[in-house]
């Protein structure tokens, strides 16, 4: 079951999905989030976050660490591609991880950090990756 905070998401903001196998990585990732103000969801497994995403009815950012329980990054995204869920995504690698960085772009990633990570990075990458997929509608033409 995911670990959730009661927080809904305020303008402008999003639900946060982190998948990580770290649970101090993962309370860390979202404790700096929901200082922001996002709700966040955090899993431990890839097939927990995947069973979880459905066609979503608000924004939501995955953050998804570059190796899973079972899997990659690189095919966590190829696996939500594969079931028709687009939503944007930044990948978290470790230092000097050029080529991974390159093949989760190339893969569908709207961000690549590299870790460690400190709570600034996080939150300017995620408002960055919101500022991109959240238009501000513009006036009804009649």
């Amino acid at each position: 079951m995911p670990e959730q905070t009661p927080v809904a998401p305020g303008p402008g903001l999003a639900t946060v999905m982190i998948v990580n196998p770290d649970a101090k990585r993962r309370a860390h990732l979202s404790s700096a989030l929901v200082a922001q103000g996002h709700q966040v969801e955090t899993f431990n497994t890839a097939r927990a976050a995947i069973d979880r995403l459905a066609p979503p009815r608000q924004t939501v950012v995955l953050v998804v660490h570059h190796e899973l329980d079972t899997m990659t990054a690189l095919d966590f995204i190829d696996e939500v591609r594969a079931r028709g869920v687009y939503l944007p995504t930044i990948v978290t690698v470790p230092p000097h991880a050029v080529d991974a960085a390159v093949e989760a772009i190339r893969r569908g990633a709207t961000d690549v950090l590299e870790e460690p990570l400190d709570d600034a990075t996080l939150q300017e990458s995620v408002a960055h990756v919101l500022a991109q997929t959240i238009r501000p509608a513009g006036p009804l033409l009649m």
